[in-house]
């Protein structure tokens, strides 16, 4: 089954605002503000008759400048009904908890509460969400990120899956840990696997090239998808769901942008997390009675532009 992945990011970073290539659900937006570290810091794309701008994505690389110009400039621009699209970085909204930056100033967090209510945003898809603060803002999953916009495939054929059922009831452990306070979950879980988990989990102790990770993938049932950037577990459980495993991500306002998908919910990062009567419980319920085999084609739609794109589109049909 071919489709074209979602992904939110855009690329090339730390180039100034004007070198980014639009692609992914960004393209498809009929007004993009673009922002980046380095100068010039905010660039306007506009794709459409200005009267006729119905949906907005916001990059939030330098997300300060970003939320200041989309405040001050193109929201007094808008003038019919329109959804907000907002991400291509880790940072969080509306409170910024992602450790490498600092918490929004107080200002800024009431002009989001209050952007939240405008009478014209029928809709605000937010990556890395960090609170569910109103029924208009909802997380959208950043899905697959291509460094390289020349990368990124047209069409993304789906690995063959094999027998589901005969997967190892195990659980893959196979993430970075870099220096400070942002990968302290990564590292608390690194060290449950090692120990605590080490009956069921199979700890990767080394770096893989891409091949040799799918192959772990396909061998295992679940794969753990710890937050390191921002707080949503992809692009990592993008990976698992296309290779045929089951993701066990932390519960937080972003994984309810997962409930779409078959995924392991935790409370938190905790040696009661997981333990060998979960494990056999999950196999059972995604893989034992055949769910993923049967499932197959609907997880895989899922994870497409278009399945998110639509649920964009729905917003003005909803109204």
């Amino acid at each position: 089954m071919g489709f074209t992945p979602h992904s939110t990011r855009l690329f090339p970073k730390f180039q100034g605002a004007e070198a980014y290539v639009l692609t992914g659900i960004a393209a498809r937006c009929d007004r993009v503000v673009l922002s980046d570290r380095v100068e010039p810091h905010v660039a306007d794309r506009l794709q459409t008759d200005p009267d006729s701008v119905r949906t907005v994505f916001v990059s939030l690389r330098a997300h300060e400048y970003a939320l200041t110009y989309f405040l001050d400039t193109v929201l007094p621009q808008l003038h019919r009904p329109f959804v907000l699209i907002t991400g291509s970085e880790d940072v969080t909204l509306p409170h910024q908890v992602d450790k490498r930056w600092p918490a929004l100033p107080g200002l800024m967090r009431e002009r989001l509460f209050k952007l939240a209510k405008h009478p014209l945003l029928l809709a605000w898809f937010c990556e890395n969400l960090d609170t569910c603060f109103h029924p208009k803002v909802r997380p959208l999953p950043l899905g697959m990120v291509y460094p390289d916009s020349d990368a990124i495939p047209a069409t993304l054929t789906a690995p063959e899956w094999g027998r589901t059922a005969d997967r190892y009831r195990r659980v893959l452990c196979a993430h970075r840990v870099r220096e400070g306070a942002q990968w302290e979950p990564r590292r608390t879980v690194t060290a449950l696997a090692r120990s605590h988990w080490r009956p069921f989990t199979t700890v990767l102790e080394a770096p893989v090239d891409e091949v040799e990770y799918e192959a772990l993938i396909h061998n295992h049932a679940f794969v753990l998808c710890v937050e390191g950037g921002g707080l949503d577990p992809s692009p990592k459980a993008w990976k698992a769901l296309l290779n045929g495993a089951v993701p066990i991500i932390r519960r937080t306002a972003v994984s309810e942008a997962y409930a779409a998908f078959p995924v392991v919910t935790v409370g938190d990062w905790t040696e009661q997390a997981l333990c060998p009567a979960k494990i056999e419980t999950w196999f059972t319920r995604y893989f034992r009675t055949g769910f993923m085999r049967v499932q197959r084609e609907m997880i895989l739609e899922r994870l497409g532009i278009e399945y998110w794109w639509a649920s964009v589109q729905r917003a003005f049909e909803n109204r």
